[in-house]
């Protein structure tokens, strides 16, 4: 009996330690937590490229570009040539509103100008099956953004110059004047004025230009306000 007995608890023994390796391995193991990844540092003013506005590439396609300014609702309103570059103007831009808040803030932006190295331009059939002009070959070298606001005066240009000019300086670093001046006409009727600013980054740089010509009378004045991203 007495060796019954020992049998009996060997295999109860037996089988508790089977179930106590059974439940360690079931048991999930802990696990050291991983670090997330450093998110990578935001460029620097002297590491930022200057690229053009509106998310597009240097030496875009003038077909790809033709077709996005038509998928953004706005009119292609001239196209010419100037030496070796085309130039497609566009316009129709959402003017600034103050009971509207998703409206841009003013001055408002009049009209963009796209330079293109090269291309020519052509007809084709479009969807509708209109024949439309298209300017084709053309590589995106330097667009050109102009802003005029009406009822602004001098002062108030200069005070978007100086905005604009910090806001330029933060992302590139200091730029660099190009020129300042105010002189009369050839008339002697009016006098114009040109302020203009330079960053430069390798083989791109972005200009910021104002120019105005007041009537020396007071009467009449013209003012415009523009930003020239350019690639060599």
């Amino acid at each position: 009996m007495r060796f019954a007995s020992d049998i009996r608890c060997r295999i109860l023994a037996g089988l508790l330690a089977g179930a106590a390796m059974h439940a360690s391995a079931e048991k999930p193991a802990k696990t050291t937590p991983v670090p997330a990844p450093a998110s990578a540092p935001a460029p620097t003013s002297q590491e930022r490229e200057i690229q053009p506005p509106f998310s597009l590439m240097w030496h875009e396609p003038s077909e790809r570009l033709e077709l996005k300014i038509e998928a953004a609702k706005l009119s292609i309103t001239d196209r010419r040539k100037l030496e070796r570059q085309w130039i497609v103007t566009a316009g129709g831009f959402k003017k600034p509103n103050s009971t509207d808040a998703s409206a841009p803030k003013p001055p408002e932006l009049r009209r963009v100008l796209f330079h293109f190295d090269g291309g020519a331009v052509s007809k084709e059939k479009g969807a509708n099956g209109k024949v439309r002009e298209v300017l084709a070959g053309g590589q995106l070298v330097e667009v050109e953004l102009q802003y005029q606001q009406d009822g602004w005066d001098e002062e108030r240009y200069g005070t978007c110059l100086s905005e604009k000019r910090q806001m330029l300086d933060r992302l590139y670093g200091p730029g660099q004047q190009l020129v300042r001046s105010s002189t009369p006409t050839p008339d002697g009727k009016a006098t114009q004025t040109i302020v203009g600013y330079k960053w430069n980054r390798n083989n791109t740089a972005v200009e910021l230009i104002y120019f105005h010509v007041g009537v020396n009378d007071g009467e009449q004045a013209f003012h415009t306000l523009s930003l020239h991203y350019k690639r060599s």
